[in-house]
């Protein structure tokens, strides 16, 4: 097993709890909009360019915050399906901003003609943080009691979203919450197939996002 950030010690503290057996549970998202859909009806359709950035720090671990390539596995499909919640769009891109893009001027140039061919530009970025300190002491504990005893393991998921009109200038600016915990302890095993970590994961990543476009719907934001 590999963790997300390639920690050979996270990795073997890990190793025998997550074969014993693990359970997953998340916070409800905070802030959310609170209303109901109200659609933007007769509004004049928009092109959008989609800026999406993941990006991962585990504190005591990583010095700074670290772009990552990808959230959750079928990013993808969760983000097609928000965007429905959005009706005036007529045209839109997606880039999403990649650790090496640095070191790749094409990509680059790519990015800068879709931000001055689009209406607006919305920026939207994931955070993930965890502490190596929870994560080392917890697993060693785990690793200890041959994991009869459960040891949380906390994300905290942050989803800032700011919506950009053409001339650069910022419109709105939006975020969602939410921690998700994975418990590992030997008897859990019989509890993942009803809580398994990766589709708590994408509940987060779907909620927020389905929430973060009915607010844009809602108040017209994208005019």
């Amino acid at each position: 097993m590999k963790s997300r950030h390639g920690t050979p010690l996270a990795s073997v503290l890990l190793l025998a709890g997550l074969l014993a057996g693990c359970a997953a549970t998340r916070s409800p998202i905070e802030g959310m909009f609170g209303r109901s859909l109200e659609p933007n009806l007769n509004a004049e359709k928009v092109s959008v360019l989609f800026l999406f950035r993941h990006q991962a720090q585990q504190h005591g671990f990583d010095s700074i915050p670290k772009l990552q390539t990808g959230g959750v596995k079928d990013f993808v499909i969760l983000f097609a399906d928000s965007l429905r919640e959005i009706s005036n769009i007529s045209r839109y891109e997606t880039f999403t901003e990649l650790p090496n893009d640095v070191n790749e001027p094409k990509r680059r140039e790519t990015l800068a003609t879709a931000r001055a061919s689009m209406d607006y530009v919305i920026e939207i970025d994931f955070f993930e943080e965890s502490s190596f300190k929870q994560l080392c002491l917890n697993g060693t504990l785990s690793v200890l009691s041959l994991t009869a005893i459960p040891m949380p393991y906390d994300w905290d998921y942050t989803i800032s979203t700011r919506i950009n009109a053409k001339s650069g200038k910022r419109i709105a600016s939006l975020q969602r919450k939410a921690t998700l915990t994975s418990w590992v302890e030997v008897f859990l095993i019989f509890a993942y197939p009803f809580y398994p970590l990766e589709g708590k994961r994408e509940e987060i990543f779907s909620d927020s996002l389905h929430d973060i476009f009915k607010q844009i719907e809602t108040e017209k934001i994208l005019k």
